[in-house]
């Protein structure tokens, strides 16, 4: 662990900072042909922020990321170091049109009727990736973990110890976030166990997640087109998991429990609350040490006052039945 430039604790994996190292290199190299070569820090720094609308916010994220790993490496005064941060931090600015990102096409929401459909013909079926694909889509809408979270996830307990896939820059809170699975009862948690236990043994032998998960995913998809639904992705319960939470949970609830380091990230680029199943809550809230480690302040996430009636409404009991056998 180590500080940044704006004084922020970061983590970052021996492949993060090699990749930061490449991105820096192919911006001097753009700013070399564009501008002629001869800079260094300053000039790369200046050409940089004057690069209006030419790359996605998620992009000039990444970018800034490793310019300002490249200033730790080489720091500048500090005086001078303040201000080339304030100049990152205001440019450039990232395109405002373009086309969707891939990740932004994906479904985001799945009804009770469709999960059940889905969730039966998974137990039914007696294959083994179908048994995982099954868990991966149960546990999804209860805890909602990123899929390749999985993995490395352990239950001590009645309690869920993950480790947070996106560590690094401050973008989670803290390296591992924690969680309580009571609500879920002996027996859920007992499957739990089994399924991250059957799920690192599927990977080990497949030799990557990567090559699991891109089988995994094809199916899923096989999957839903034989059911006639819309395709589904192993994200997508992260989503229905999240927009059911805030039905029930405050944003800095969401977060922790999701991993954010920003309390507003579920706000913007999640599924809305509208799309959550009504009354149904799969597990326990996340520990205080998780909660207190969600930076920032929400606005705009005022989630309406529950009515009476979705405040006694209880889970569907079809899904009680399918969640967790």
């Amino acid at each position: 662990m180590s500080t940044d430039c704006t004084g922020r604790m970061v983590e970052r994996t021996d492949e993060t900072r090699a990749a930061y190292e490449r991105r820096v290199e192919a911006l001097q190299w753009m700013a070399d042909r564009e501008q002629g070569a001869g800079g260094g820090l300053l000039y790369l720094i200046d050409w940089f922020c004057r690069q209006d609308k030419r790359w996605s916010s998620s992009t000039v994220r990444q970018y800034r990321a490793a310019i300002l790993m490249h200033m730790e490496q080489t720091p500048p005064d500090s005086t001078l170091a303040d201000l080339l941060t304030a100049r990152l931090a205001a440019g450039p600015l990232p395109k405002s049109k373009g086309p969707r990102r891939t990740s932004a096409r994906k479904r985001k929401s799945l009804s009770v009727a469709e999960f059940l459909r889905l969730e039966q013909l998974l137990d039914a079926s007696g294959k083994p990736d179908d048994a995982l694909i099954r868990g991966f889509v149960v546990f999804g809408a209860a805890l909602f973990l990123r899929p390749v979270e999985y993995l490395n996830a352990r239950v001590e307990g009645a309690r869920l110890f993950v480790l947070n896939a996106k560590a690094s820059n401050g973008r989670a809170n803290g390296v591992e976030r924690e969680r309580d699975l009571t609500p879920m009862g002996p027996k859920a948690i007992a499957t739990l166990v089994k399924f991250l236990h059957r799920l690192r043994g599927a990977a080990a032998s497949a030799a990557s997640w990567k090559k699991l998960h891109n089988r995994l995913a094809a199916r899923l998809a096989r999957v839903c087109a034989a059911l006639g639904i819309k395709r589904v992705s192993l994200y997508t319960l992260r989503h229905v998991g999240m927009a059911t939470a805030k039905r029930w949970m405050d944003a800095y609830e969401i977060a922790a429990a999701a991993g954010h380091g920003s309390v507003r990230t579920a706000t913007a680029h999640y599924a809305k609350r509208r799309s959550g199943w009504v009354g149904l809550r799969l597990a326990g809230k996340p520990s205080a040490q998780s909660i207190g480690l969600v930076r920032g302040t929400l606005k705009l996430f005022q989630g309406r006052k529950r009515t009476v009636q979705e405040d006694e409404s209880g889970p569907d009991e079809s899904l009680r039945a399918a969640r967790f056998r």
